[in-house]
């Protein structure tokens, strides 16, 4: 039994039909007819019912592919670290962000590596948390930074925890709030409000401090993946924005957004971590841009506290 025909197996099982299982591997659909008898005649057991309208995996078949999948995931790992014995350097590193790490992280980020890496292709997404955990277990990132609290219970997922950044509330300069002596979080829903999209424990966080009912919706005006957006509209406009103070230090400096203390609002943070599969080896590259990311990510926090537990 050969991991080729292992990926033949899989790639069946995935496509339902052995035009598209055969377009994808690269072999005639005869050829490919022929490797899945051999596994079938080898294993004696059927692993596809064939059909007029396509193929289907029998029951005996799934146990088959599922560890079929897991071969598959260790001979490509047993491939990677064998280059990276070869070589210091792999070709392309790829990364992803959420909107806060993205806000804080770039460009600076990229600058940085491309100064130490020159030869070493990046590849950013910037996407929610939930798409980016999926492209990392399915092996299409190296690494992603986001909020920890996101992440699911998963044992293939490794963890490193970074320090807390604290969130506050920003408006533009000369905002009716910002010269008021003492707000209130009632006082917020008086303004405009934009936001990333929330997380759910986000989401309950903005409902009590609101004194939001939890079965209404937030009042938010702007919602928007990009925080360069919301700060600029914010700039522009009365809308408030909870952001971290590490992720508008730029337009704290140039005074163009100022925080409003809230008295009443409870303590309120991004707990952002670096993750990467648990059983998969970076290469010397990934390693240097997840080091840097970390780095990075504490440097700028202006509020930095110990990692959250």
């Amino acid at each position: 039994m050969s991991v080729r025909r292992l990926n033949h197996v899989v790639a069946l099982a995935e496509e339902g039909s052995f035009a598209r299982a055969a377009e994808r591997v690269h072999l005639s659909q005869p050829a490919l007819s022929r490797s899945i008898q051999a596994i079938e005649d080898e294993l004696g057991l059927r692993l596809f019912d064939r059909a007029a309208r396509g193929v289907a995996v029998t029951q005996a078949g799934k146990t088959i592919v599922e560890r079929a999948r897991r071969v598959l995931f260790e001979a490509n790992c047993l491939v990677r670290d064998a280059e990276l014995l070869k070589t210091h350097e792999i070709g392309e590193v790829r990364i992803g962000l959420g909107p806060y790490p993205a806000t804080i992280l770039l460009p600076d980020l990229l600058v940085g590596f491309a100064r130490l890496h020159p030869n070493v292709g990046l590849k950013l997404e910037l996407n929610h948390a939930h798409a980016m955990i999926d492209m990392l277990l399915a092996e299409q990132l190296d690494f992603i930074v986001i909020d920890k609290r996101v992440l699911p219970d998963n044992p293939a997922l490794a963890i490193k925890p970074l320090r807390r950044h604290d969130g506050r509330w920003f408006g533009r300069a000369g905002h009716p709030l910002a010269s008021r002596e003492a707000v209130f979080a009632v006082d917020l829903r008086k303004f405009p409000l934009v936001t990333v999209p929330l997380p759910p424990f986000m989401h309950s966080a903005v409902h009590r401090l609101l004194k939001i009912r939890s079965h209404e919706k937030i009042p938010v005006q702007l919602e928007c993946n990009d925080v360069r957006v919301l700060k600029s509209f914010v700039e522009q406009t009365d809308a408030l924005l909870f952001a971290t103070a590490s992720s508008v230090h730029k337009e704290l400096a140039a005074r163009t957004l100022v925080p409003i203390a809230v008295k009443d609002a409870p303590r309120i943070g991004l707990a952002f971590a670096l993750v990467v599969l648990a059983d998969r080896t970076l290469s010397p590259a990934g390693e240097v841009a997840l080091a840097l990311a970390g780095q990075m990510l504490n440097d700028v926090n202006l509020d930095a506290v110990e990692p959250v537990k």
